[in-house]
């Protein structure tokens, strides 16, 4: 068995607009993923793929200089362990069908939709875990781990009183969003997620207590902008609502 970190994509189309969009889509399955190239034109996907260590194929099939039908091809003749799949639309659909005779294992229909890529990707996981393990707990030691966690809570208590994405810093560690937040709560206690609702009521509470600010102003300075928002979380944590615990707080 293969360990890698992730499965490595190459996008091919010649719709740059289209490329942007399922990269969209990819950036919400977590680091499972790795768009490692992008192409306009077979002839650009050769290239790439003879440098890079390509897992995962998509291409649509009318393109310039050369098309999909001809890309893979040559993938079935030079990179046989690459899992190719067909972007196509309903008027290209006889062309898909004609490219099964070279190994392609799926096809989507275009606009993707990203419940449909979902499903393809699943699909291709069964036969890509035949060869290829991505990180588990058993790669990391215990040390290790918990390295990983103080950064992730390191990071968080920097930035708190900013928008946080849970998954972009578990990319940044090369994990999946699930398996940071597994590791959270194995050394941590709790979530990634409840960590900082937590750090950011303590915060609340401070600046309700010591400051004049307004409500709103308190809300946006520990991460939440939206007030409403920000009370609701605020009275969930502590059973009051800001107005109230700040007037406790001011009690002889």
């Amino acid at each position: 068995m293969i360990k890698i970190k992730h499965f490595n994509v190459l996008l091919v189309d010649d719709e740059y607009f289209l490329r942007q969009s399922l990269k969209r889509h990819f950036e919400n399955f977590g680091t499972t993923y790795h768009i490692a190239g992008e192409a306009s034109n077979g002839e650009e996907a050769l290239q790439i793929l003879r440098k890079e260590n390509i897992h995962i194929l998509i291409t649509d099939i009318r393109m310039p200089v050369m098309d999909g039908l001809e890309l893979v091809q040559h993938v079935h003749e030079l990179f046989p362990d690459v899992l190719t799949v067909i972007l196509t639309g309903y008027a290209d659909f006889e062309y898909a069908q004609q490219a099964i005779r070279y190994d392609v294992r799926d096809y989507l229909l275009k606009p993707v939709k990203p419940d449909d890529l979902e499903n393809m990707l699943l699909r291709l996981q069964t036969e890509l875990h035949r060869t290829y393990e991505l990180p588990d707990d058993s790669e990391l030691s215990a040390h290790g781990a918990k390295d990983y966690v103080d950064q992730a809570i390191a990071y968080i208590q920097q930035h708190y009183s900013e928008e946080i994405d849970m998954s972009r810093i578990a990319e940044s560690m090369g994990f999946s969003s699930a398996y940071l937040t597994k590791l959270f709560n194995r050394y941590a206690g709790q979530s990634p997620l409840k960590y900082l609702t937590e750090l950011r009521i303590r915060k609340a509470q401070e600046l309700l207590k010591n400051t004049d600010y307004p409500i709103s102003t308190v809300g946006e300075m520990v991460g939440y902008p939206d007030q409403f928002y920000f009370s609701k979380t605020f009275r969930k944590s502590t059973g009051q609502n800001p107005s109230a615990y700040r007037k406790q707080q001011m009690l002889p």
